[in-house]
């Protein structure tokens, strides 16, 4: 936990060194618009996840660095990756191009699950049951209008609510299997 005026960045590494440690392994991580920045792609692809991360319109999306590569038959489409190269294939539409399709450098502007795809948009839109979680810790659970101040007050809050509600979910659960 930290405060709002810190970064977040510099904690997705450990978050997924820590999530690892408790022997999760991701293949995905999907974070917001916030996260998209060249150190958290190599942090993320460096453990052997995928990132889903929307691009900030930088100078570079600006210009169309982001985009697929083009030709006079069109707008090139996604032929596979290869997570050991660290790259993307794309081909020509027509195929008539010489050559017929080029590998991508896999990073901020083109990750190893194109943004655009079906795959990305729907791992993207997926974590709907974690917002909704947060909806509830805050209305239902009293997160929302904190009436602690100071980073360790607001830490022993939080955590006493989080085990609060995980005691109610255990014991509505025992009370599900005597029934």
């Amino acid at each position: 936990m930290e405060t709002a005026k810190d970064s977040e960045l510099p904690l997705v590494p450990v978050l997924l060194d820590v999530a690892a440690g408790r022997a999760f392994t991701p293949a995905v991580a999907v974070l917001d618009r916030g996260y998209d920045a060249e150190t958290v792609y190599s942090n993320v692809e460096d453990r052997g996840i995928r990132p889903v991360i929307p691009l900030r319109m930088t100078p570079a999306v600006k210009a169309g660095k982001a985009n697929p590569p083009q030709c006079e038959h069109g707008t090139w489409t996604f032929a596979g990756s290869d997570a050991k190269r660290g790259m993307s294939k794309w081909r020509c539409p027509s195929g008539e191009c010489a050559p017929a399709s080029v590998w991508i450098k896999a990073g901020r502007l083109h990750t190893l699950i194109p943004r655009g795809t079906e795959r990305w948009k729907g791992l993207y839109h997926r974590p709907g049951a974690v917002e909704r979680e947060f909806g509830v810790l805050k209305h239902q659970w009293a997160m929302l209008p904190l009436r602690v101040r100071r980073l360790d007050r607001v830490r022993l809050h939080v955590n006493l609510t989080i085990l609060a509600q995980l005691a109610d979910a255990v014991t509505r659960a025992d009370a599900e299997q005597a029934a």
